[in-house]
């Protein structure tokens, strides 16, 4: 469905660029077919380039595509077409604002300019995500762009960047009545955070439904724990990352405190903890959000000594995530036993690969599992998997290697029910991997994701004799020749299975490519995904 809204998208896309070629007339009103929140709604499935076009098609459409486009407009933009974002928002201050914004640069000598033209839209309402990080960014490309000489000090311009920085803050805590979302992190190294009152005065705390916080040692950052867990109490996603910032109990406490602060948090991710009792303490204060809470992430974290018995008594959890964590050894993973869980997504992944853990943790939580990542593949994880998870459908293998071939078949021809295979090799230069007939791939496999090292040979192996009506087939691999890509034309050609094709791992296509692509998507209607979505398919 998703791809023929974007099929039919482009040809409106271009029916609409030819036609302000000619007439270069301004987009007419015409009458709505849809509802406002109809035709919002399909816009969201269209990609940004696409979505853009839309703009231009009448001023109903117009109206509709703005609110989605200015709602995270920062978010996958470099710093160069982040700034082109700042002389509309300078625009959207108020005149003492704006008086006040020359008088801070003033100070250093410097004049900038601030557009007096009348915006059509009123841009900063429609913002719903904001992240300091990418705003601090944007100014400081700004800046770079504006004046004749580029900036070597950066620190002589900390001020006149936090001020600003703080006034852009304030007018979107002012303005944006559909902000919902705050990202705290920090672009620049000599800069502090908006002070306190900015976030508190507004009233925007107490409407943040989703809060990302990333740690640096910031002279403000325990004002603004405080004030946090005093107005923040309607979260459902919260994040907490220490990156430079020494595990101090004031810190842990403040953590808690916001966490049992919280009315209904459904998703929680934690990353580099490695105070025991700073994981003690925040693990303990799940126990007030058991009942709603239904994601826990947990990275980089050190376990050693610390029970993970709360995570059995959270009775909506769903996906658990164990990623490169310290010192979980038996007895943490024991401790996972006899309770009643229903997670239906489980992730392990670790840089010592330790089967035996695995093997535990899957065998205490793994009859509900619907989705595994696993780091290694061994007889005894095998067997697990086989023995305790019965509705298995989507398996990623995070780090596969060529001589795990007889455990991986083995595996497969226990689950005919699975329909999503991932196959990731974390050295991914590597040859050789997938060294197996397809007649091995389960019967009812609708997607596979080859992340790892193989020759043209072993792919045309693979795709000939697969049996299975593959509908998405991606291939994410740096040394991709067109030689790989005729293989697959040659599968989508004979089975006419194949809908969406994915090739990650490169840059541009080669002219070959294109038109060996062009073909696919005309004759055979296959939707071939854009290289920088690829990843994230």
């Amino acid at each position: 469905m998703v791809n023929i809204f974007r099929k039919v998208f482009r040809r409106l896309a271009k029916i609409c660029k030819k036609r302000r070629q000619k007439e270069r007339s301004i987009p007419i009103e015409t009458k709505p077919v849809l509802s406002n929140e109809c035709i919002q709604h399909v816009f969201k499935f269209i990609g940004d380039k696409d979505l853009y076009s839309c703009l231009f098609v009448n001023k109903y459409w117009s109206r509709n595509v703005i609110p989605i486009l200015w709602s995270q407009p920062f978010q996958n933009l470099s710093p160069k077409y982040q700034s082109k974002l700042l002389p509309i928002y300078l625009a959207c201050l108020t005149e003492e604002e704006k008086i006040a914004l020359k008088k801070i640069f003033g100070k250093i000598k410097i004049k900038i300019k601030i557009p007096k033209y009348r915006l059509t839209y009123n841009y900063e309402t429609y913002l719903q995500e904001l992240s300091f990080k990418d705003l601090e960014s944007a100014v400081f490309s700004w800046l770079s762009t504006s004046f004749r000489k580029p900036i070597k000090d950066t620190y002589s311009l900390n001020e006149q960047i936090e001020q600003l920085t703080t006034l852009l803050c304030t007018l979107f805590f002012r303005s944006s009545r559909n902000l919902n979302s705050f990202i705290i992190d920090k672009f620049l190294p000599f800069t502090n955070i908006p002070e306190v009152t900015i976030f508190s005065e507004s009233g925007i705390l107490a409407r943040l439904r989703k809060l990302s916080i990333n740690f640096r040692k910031l002279s403000s950052i325990i004002d603004l724990l405080e004030t946090l867990y005093m107005n923040c109490k309607n979260l459902e996603y919260l994040e907490i990352n220490f990156i430079e910032f020494e595990n101090e109990e004031i810190i842990f406490n403040s953590i808690t405190k916001l966490i049992n602060q919280q009315e209904k948090l459904k998703e929680l991710r934690l990353g580099n903890i490695q105070s025991n009792n700073g994981t003690r303490n925040i693990l303990t204060s799940i126990k007030s959000q058991m009942n709603s809470i239904e994601t826990i992430h947990l990275n980089s974290i050190n376990f050693k000594g610390i029970s993970l018995k709360i995570l059995g008594k959270c009775s909506n959890l769903k996906k658990l995530v164990f990623w490169n964590s310290q010192g979980l050894g038996i007895q943490n993973a024991k401790s996972l036993q006899d309770s009643k869980y229903q997670i239906e997504k489980l992730h392990l992944w670790g840089q010592r690969k330790q089967s035996n853990i695995t093997a535990i943790i899957i065998q205490s939580i793994g009859k509900n599992i619907q989705q595994l990542w696993v780091d290694i593949i061994s007889p005894e994880i095998v067997q697990t998997i086989i023995d305790n998870c019965p509705q298995l459908i989507d398996l990623r293998i995070m780090d596969y290697q060529p001589k795990q071939v007889p455990f991986l078949l083995n595996l497969l021809q226990d689950f005919n029910q699975l329909e999503k295979l991932t196959i990731t090799r974390e050295t991914v230069v590597e040859m050789g991997v997938v060294n197996f007939s397809g007649k091995n791939i389960p019967i009812n496999l609708k997607y596979l994701r080859l992340e790892c090292g193989f020759t043209t040979g072993q792919l045309e192996k693979l795709l000939t004799t697969c049996e299975a009506p593959l509908k998405t087939l991606i291939v994410e691999y740096c040394k991709f020749e067109f030689a790989h890509l005729k293989v697959i034309a040659d599968y989508i050609k004979t089975t006419k299975s194949l809908k969406v094709l994915g090739i990650g791992g490169k840059k541009e296509y080669s002219r070959r490519e294109l038109r060996e692509i062009e073909s696919l998507e005309q004759n055979y209607g296959i939707y071939v995904i854009p290289l920088h979505e690829v990843h994230d398919w």
